[in-house]
């Protein structure tokens, strides 16, 4: 009696779903994580401009209701604070304050037209010492960090004919509301005309979005968590008792220590050096004020510290603290097989590499990322796996 084996011819859906999982497998992950306005996004439009095509005239023209928005945002909440920070501060010119009344009037909202009446008030207010005074003081109320970008583009943007260039782009404010992701290969100089394939996905760092990170945590290589260095003056948006930069630090110390991602490698970008050398060199703001352990902090001989850049005292001091952070053994509990018993595991630190970021400078961005793809390309074994 004859044996009758049958073969079933693949489908064109099996042959699909075998070349995506190759994709899958081949693909550098990269999951973008960190608190609310980090940077997270201005990284992906930095990736953008350097492996993919920058912006598109459709892209840029896009984005001008956005910046039109953040200005009033912007104006809005520093009027708004004026006379709530303590002390107040009161308009330097007797005529300004027709200008205030008028957008003050307008409310939180966006107005119903931009309109020459409109940017004439802004400008007029943005112009008067008293505003900018309060701008000075923005650490004591909530203010995106584009607004005096914006607020200086005021002539610009009012054209009729206005198009968003590069840096606007890149300064444009938009609340990350659900996860998203680009794809871009990056040419590998030592291996003549071959490639390697990345995936970055960025999600919304508000404490209402964190729950959604965990879908985005399978087969990831690489975890690019974002740190805002200048925020160690100011107070979250959703809770006005917490600390902006103690809330990352805490937040770091939850992702170091999660099991889903223990495979993956961790990078940090302690970003918006720029507002950190600013605040602590041009407006003398003292990080021992919110960090009391600053106080008695000495950067080790091999930090190069010359004993007198505060600034450069302070992002090593941030530093410190990650590598603190990441340099705690990790205690896993998991149930034994015995009934009343546990089994605990002890894992030992984890490397992090730590790089000090302006997520907005495209040459910074640029240099930073081709040591974080060596990192990843050379130290990460693209293992994957499920939660």
């Amino acid at each position: 009696m004859a044996l009758c084996c049958r073969f079933q011819t693949p489908t064109s859906d099996d042959e699909e779903a075998r070349k995506y999982t190759k994709v899958f497998v081949d693909t550098k992950k990269i999951l973008l994580l960190g608190t609310g306005e980090s940077g997270k996004t201005t990284i992906i439009k930095q990736m953008k401009i350097l492996h993919i095509n920058g912006f598109s005239d459709e892209d840029r023209k896009a984005r001008i209701p956005n910046i039109k928005q953040n200005i009033h945002e912007s104006i809005f909440d520093i009027l708004y604070n004026m006379d709530k920070i303590d002390p107040p501060v009161q308009p330097r010119r007797g005529d300004t304050r027709i200008s205030i009344d008028f957008i003050l009037n307008l409310g939180p909202k966006e107005p119903s037209e931009y309109n020459e009446e409109y940017f004439n008030h802004v400008k007029a207010a943005w112009q008067d010492e008293g505003v900018k005074e309060t701008f000075q003081r923005s650490n004591e109320y909530q203010l995106i960090d584009s607004a005096e970008h914006f607020l200086n583009r005021i002539d610009a943007i009012k054209q009729p004919d206005y198009i968003p260039d590069t840096q606007d782009i890149l300064f444009c404010r938009i609340e990350t509301k659900s996860i998203s992701k680009i794809e871009f290969e990056v040419p590998l100089s030592k291996f003549e005309g071959s490639s390697a394939k990345f995936w970055m996905y960025d999600v919304g760092g508000q404490r209402g979005h964190r729950k959604r990170w965990i879908q985005a945590f399978d087969g990831i290589q690489a975890i690019l968590f974002l740190i805002s260095a200048s925020d160690f003056d100011q107070k979250l948006r959703e809770d006005p008792t917490k600390n902006r930069l103690q809330e990352a630090f805490d937040l770091f110390k939850d992702i170091h220590r999660t099991k889903f991602v223990r495979e993956a490698g961790l990078i940090v970008f302690l970003n918006k050096q720029d507002l950190l050398q600013r605040k602590i060199q041009e407006q003398h703001r003292k990080v021992e004020t919110y960090f009391p352990e600053y106080a008695n902090y000495i950067p080790s001989k091999k930090d190069e510290w010359d004993g007198s850049d505060e600034y450069q005292r302070a992002k090593l001091f941030m530093r410190h603290k990650i590598l603190s952070i990441a340099s705690m053994p990790v205690k896993i509990e998991n149930v034994g097989f015995v009934p009343g018993y546990n089994i605990n595991e002890e894992l030992s630190p984890r490397d992090v590499h730590v790089h000090f970021t302006i997520a907005t400078d495209t040459n910074n961005i640029k240099r930073v990322f081709e040591s974080v793809r060596e990192i990843i390309l050379t130290h990460i074994t693209g293992k994957v796996f499920s939660l």
